[in-house]
């Protein structure tokens, strides 16, 4: 390069040191083409990893289902058999139990019993029992999953899943010590008006959850699509406003925020934009406002609720 008129010491190092990580990263690309991996996932691991994708690779390809989105236990796993990795061996008997886990994850659990994970990854894994409990073991020992009692069942929880669960259980638990930022409320008064405001004839649960909003700092109601959430919101929303309380309505995304709004006759935002115009709106007493507020949101996706 320094035989090239115009190429300083400088410049021939920028271009040596480009070409020789070229050449790695074409070593790493024609051993993931080999081995299965196509060009925008070999690209995510590439960047992932860098110069040591080949190793981790070859140490543990099951690392990729973990680290890397987009990449699941079936994909690592087919790289691992194209690798020569046998289907006994312990790695992926212990990513298995990840991989089982997030199937049940998919169908709306939050764990599993013992009794029901065992068997769910003998059937995914096909190996024996036997090896799953040493894999289990060794899983618990090391923090990836968690065992914990639900009542009296022993179960076993993703440890991420398993503190955001607790997170959010302590969260509330603090929330609903908190003093209901309205005058008191009578609900057996406000359940008739609001039928006959309405229109319409409540369901007994509709009238729970609606006599319990009223006494309680935080709700929170779960139910699929069509059980009647939104007509509880606009309840609840009715006697509020009709008593003057501060009322903002968050959703999560701007399509739910659209459609609440479009249900309740309120205007629903974001909670991050609602959280934005707080704080310009009153500065350091954000939080106060906040909590004298009475603040609702519902979806239809998971987790399905409402809140105030």
């Amino acid at each position: 390069m320094r035989e090239v008129t115009g190429i300083g010491p400088v410049r021939a190092k920028r271009i040596t040191d480009a070409w020789a990580e070229q050449k790695v990263v074409r070593e790493i690309m024609v051993f993931l083409h080999e081995n299965g991996v196509g060009t925008a996932r070999a690209v995510r691991i590439y960047k992932t990893y860098g110069a040591d994708a080949v190793q981790v690779m070859t140490e543990n390809p099951y690392r990729l289902a973990r680290d890397i989105r987009g990449i699941g236990f079936k994909t690592a796993d087919a790289i691992a058999m194209k690798l020569g990795i046998e289907k006994t061996a312990m790695i992926r008997v212990r990513a298995g139990i990840s991989f089982a886990l997030t199937e049940a994850m998919d169908e709306g659990h939050c764990g599993l019993p013992s009794d029901e994970l065992i068997p769910l990854a003998e059937k995914l894994l096909e190996v024996p029992q036997e090896l799953i409990r040493t894999a289990l073991d060794l899983e618990r020992s090391e923090g990836t999953v968690i065992a914990d009692n639900v009542g009296e069942t022993p179960c076993v929880f993703l440890a991420g899943l398993y503190r955001a669960e607790r997170g959010i259980g302590e969260r509330l638990t603090r929330l609903v010590n908190g003093k209901v930022p309205w005058p008191w409320i009578d609900p057996d008064k406000a359940l008739p008006w609001v039928e006959q405001r309405s229109g319409l004839q409540l369901a007994d649960s509709q009238k729970t959850a609606i006599r319990l909003a009223l006494i309680s700092k935080v709700l929170v109601i779960t139910g699929g699509p069509g059980v009647g959430k939104t007509t509880i919101v606009n309840s609840i929303l009715l006697v509020l406003s009709v008593k003057g309380a501060k009322l903002l309505l968050c959703a999560p995304t701007g399509r739910a925020a659209k459609r609440m709004t479009e249900a309740t006759g309120f205007e629903a935002k974001t909670i991050h934009r609602s959280s934005r115009s707080i704080q310009r709106a009153v500065g350091s007493n954000a939080t106060a406002t906040i909590n004298s507020t009475a603040t609702c949101w519902s979806s239809t996706r998971p987790p399905w609720s409402m809140s105030c």
